[in-house]
């Protein structure tokens, strides 16, 4: 496996104070100019406690990780469903990583690994622009309206062409059918593709009714952000703050990621 870059450092994460003795993580880090990712046992903290992942995510559940970049998502989700996590990650830069914090987790749970990225359709040439960070981050560069097509544009340096598949497809493709039935919780953040993502994944959300995590992309336009409400709506879900649990005002951007939850399951 070749890296792009290298590894500034590896951390060993005891479990104990969450509930597993004897227990321990990995998190492998980038070396790479534009990562600013903080020391590991913040980040954990900050997915497991502050967004309160160790409420949503239970035993034996599958979770989906869209939008994996380096795995950081991924472990926590291994640690507390100990079930299967299937992260994607369309970066070839960063894909690497992924691949390795999962190989290295592989006590925790049964990681699955693809370099393909979700969107609303099978394709083999998909535009992928980065945020003028050295591959470090990026999305698919297509948005829904001039406003935030605008914002994508005045991002984007270097691009590359990813593969596709609908996450039905992905699921079907690596997910046996007993994994699919345990699909509990599904993140996606993939700066400003979610809303396509969660549009083309009705039916796949209206059949297992998962707890949603989705990133509120920073440079949307108002007209997206009504459009990314208006789908969670369109699938039967309720949007909340995931660290106040108060339900979101889509007029008024109160935080960063949105905790979704499906009507019935309120």
């Amino acid at each position: 496996m070749q890296l792009d870059f290298g590894l500034k450092k590896c951390y060993r994460l005891s479990l104990e104070d969450y509930g597993y003795p004897g227990d321990i993580c990995y998190w492998l880090r980038m070396d790479h100019l534009k990562d600013g990712s903080p020391e590991w046992q913040v980040l954990f903290e900050y997915y497991m406690r502050q967004q309160h992942w160790d409420k949503w995510i239970k035993p034996g559940m599958t979770c989906i990780d869209i939008g994996g970049h380096s795995g950081d998502t991924a472990i926590p989700m291994a640690v507390l469903s100990r079930g299967t996590v299937l992260s994607s990650e369309p970066n070839p830069s960063i894909y690497p990583y992924l691949e390795m914090n999962c190989r290295i987790n592989q006590h925790l749970a049964r990681f699955v690994a693809v370099m393909d990225a979700v969107s609303s359709k099978n394709a083999d040439s998909v535009t992928f622009g980065d945020h003028n960070n050295m591959m470090c981050n990026g999305g698919i560069v297509e948005q829904i309206d001039p406003g935030t097509q605008e914002n994508v544009d005045k991002q984007t340096g270097a691009t590359i062409d990813v593969n596709t598949m609908t996450l039905e497809t992905m699921i079907n493709q690596y997910l046996t059918k007993e994994q699919q039935d345990a699909i509990g919780f599904i993140k996606t953040d993939t700066e400003g593709h979610d809303i396509e993502i969660i549009a083309s994944s009705r039916d796949i959300l209206l059949k297992y009714k998962p707890v949603l995590f989705t990133e509120w992309f920073s440079s949307y336009s108002p007209w997206a952000s009504k459009k990314l409400f208006a789908t969670i709506e369109d699938c039967g879900y309720v949007a909340f703050n995931p660290e106040t649990m108060a339900e979101v005002d889509p007029s008024i951007r109160t935080c960063e990621d949105l905790l979704c939850l499906h009507k019935d399951n309120l």
